[in-house]
């Protein structure tokens, strides 16, 4: 029976505790025709361009590392029919690997890029949205109307 009074209580006295902190309130928009909701509307009208942009850099991205992949698959398959006693095709085959490695690597690079910038421009809305009363949307939202 203690168990159960314990229970009760420590359910009690969690459930005052969230209770205790106060849900944090969502920026209220401004208002219609003011000059702050024509800033925003400017800055959303700024943003579309750049999401746009993103969302075009991330699927052509998206592309090349699909026709990578498929190129280093293919590349893979073919390792199974060399003839590993020609030097000529060994080296040939080791080169292509190099390139297909080098291209991964830029790939990966570019990706870690692409990331920032869309941190950086999530960032930037974020912080309209503050000002804004959550009016402006971020890429991962906007992503129909590309």
């Amino acid at each position: 029976m203690k168990y159960m009074i314990l229970a009760a209580a420590t359910a009690a006295a969690l459930g005052a505790t969230f209770a205790a902190v106060p849900a944090q309130a969502q920026p209220m928009p401004p208002q219609p025709n003011t000059p702050a909701y024509k800033a925003c509307m400017a800055e959303e009208g700024e943003l579309r361009p750049q999401r746009q942009a993103l969302s075009r850099r991330f699927r052509e991205h998206e592309a090349n590392l699909e026709r990578a992949s498929l190129e280093l698959a293919t590349h893979e398959a073919a390792a199974g029919h060399l003839n590993r006693t020609d030097r000529a095709a060994v080296a040939a085959y080791n080169a292509r690997q190099d390139e297909l490695n080098a291209q991964a690597a830029s790939l990966n690079t570019e990706g870690a890029s692409l990331e920032k910038e869309l941190h950086a421009f999530n960032a930037r809305v974020a912080a309209g949205n503050v000002r804004c009363g959550n009016i402006l949307a971020p890429y991962h939202v906007r992503k129909k109307e590309m």
